[in-house]
């Protein structure tokens, strides 16, 4: 029986097809190896337990008289111990599949923890970016445990990005709430009238002092990621910005506001999105004219090779803490949901808000308000991450990626006063002191 011989133009077919499933093959283990889920190179000898003394209580446990998870710190004598609570405050660390950049932060970040031993950490959002999130989301979990530091977390709007390639704002949530250390809390808040909080992981912590007295309540609220589609229609803006604090959210907040001012407490809220408010603060280039009724602030000159760039400007009736500055555009919803007119409304019990999301801004601003009246702070905190665009990447530096990098401290003071403090990372973890004793308004 003859054999039969492929004609020449089915060779070349058979080659061609072979080459393309082979290329085809290539893509998918070349895609599987960048972009599979990756763990973060973690030197967990550094990952120590900083012998804490906080200890958590829930609702009702062990002296805790308020309605929500509270911690104290105890002497090793078992009295309280009264001293002000430390609470650092990371942002925009963004742990995504980029593992040169992810490895030197996560680096950083557990070098503060030891230098810093804080009492709390809150986490204001866009960290676990990027696909395949679920190892480094289980890996920064792990740090807190070994570390014993309890901490607390909000989403960013970077969450969940390439979901479903990568863990999403729900799972991430549930995977944090899983872990001892963390206190954020995975059920659906509900309002005093019964309605249900928009959101996820929306939570109060509760810190004590002495004789089991609220000394401040801690706000963590879900500021989303985009505005719905109905929502841009309904208030008339651009589809695909920045989303807002709901409704029920504000209600929520304000309840939890009254709670503390009934105990003679303050509270401070974290989010990830700035409020509008925080617009009005603004970097101003040297070819652009400032606007009427906003000045220049001093000491906020930004040089590349010598030469002026542009300057931060401020509204009228506004007032930036020295030394911060802001870098780049306010990036907040476009709608304004009046929540800064809230948190002014119920200043009795409000010390401030702290986010992150804008990484070049690290703006600590205040209004005008009567004499004797305490400010209401509108706070940035220093981006965390080395991957995220820069002074650099934006062309507003020579050099050096670590520019404005770093982490806040915020110390609570027993007369519910807080100083707040920045460090940054390229100037040997300098820390330089923003505001002293969150001082009154003089008129």
């Amino acid at each position: 029986m003859k054999s039969k011989k492929l004609s020449k133009k089915a060779l070349i077919l058979l080659i061609v097809a072979i080459i393309l499933v082979a290329a085809i093959l290539g893509v998918v283990v070349y895609g599987l190896v960048a972009f599979m889920p990756k763990p973060m190179d973690i030197d967990w000898t550094k990952v120590t337990d900083i012998g804490s003394n906080v200890t958590y209580l829930a609702a009702g446990e062990g002296g805790n008289t308020t309605d929500a998870q509270a911690l104290i710190k105890y002497n090793a004598d078992g009295t309280i111990d009264d001293s002000p609570w430390k609470i650092l405050q990371f942002t925009d660390m963004h742990l995504s599949h980029e593992m040169e950049t992810t490895n030197n932060t996560i680096d950083h970040f557990i070098d503060a923890l030891n230098r810093e031993k804080p009492d709390f950490v809150a986490i204001t959002g866009d960290v676990i970016t990027r696909l395949g999130g679920r190892p480094r989301a289980k890996q920064l979990a792990e740090i807190f445990e070994k570390t014993g530091i309890y901490w607390g977390y909000v989403l960013g709007n970077h969450e969940g990005d390439s979901d479903p390639y990568t863990v999403s704002r729900k799972n991430l949530i549930k995977i944090f709430s899983s872990y001892p250390h963390c206190l954020v809390q995975n059920d659906v808040k509900r309002t005093a009238a019964g309605a249900e909080v928009w959101g996820l992981g929306n939570f109060v912590v509760n810190l004590l002092g002495t004789d089991y007295s609220l000394k401040q309540s801690l706000i963590f609220m879900d500021s989303g990621n985009e505005i719905s589609d109905k929502d841009a229609k309904t208030f008339g803006v651009e589809e695909g910005t920045y989303d807002y604090l709901k409704d029920s959210q504000m209600t929520w907040y304000a309840e939890q506001v009254q709670k503390a001012v009934e105990k003679d407490a303050k509270t401070m809220l974290f989010i990830h999105i700035p409020l509008v408010e925080q617009g009005n603060v603004a970097f101003i280039k040297d070819d652009d004219t400032i606007e009427t009724g906003w000045h220049y602030q001093p000491g906020t000159e930004l040089l590349v090779n010598g030469k002026k760039v542009g300057q931060t400007a401020v509204k009228d009736g506004w007032n930036l803490i020295e030394g911060t500055a802001s870098y780049e555009k306010c990036c907040s919803s476009k709608h304004n949901n009046g929540m800064y007119q809230l948190m002014k409304d119920n200043r009795l019990g409000v010390n401030a808000l702290f986010c992150g999301h804008d990484h070049i801004n690290n703006t600590v601003m205040y209004e005008d308000c009567d004499e004797g009246e305490t400010p209401v702070y509108l706070c940035y905190g220093m981006s965390s991450g080395l991957q995220g665009y820069s002074l650099f990447r934006n062309g507003l530096a020579e050099k050096d990626e670590y520019t404005m990098r770093g982490y806040s401290v915020i110390s609570i003071n027993n007369d519910a006063s807080f100083d707040l403090y920045h460090v940054y990372y390229d100037v040997e973890y300098a820390l330089v002191a923003r505001i002293i004793a969150s001082h009154p308004c003089v008129g």
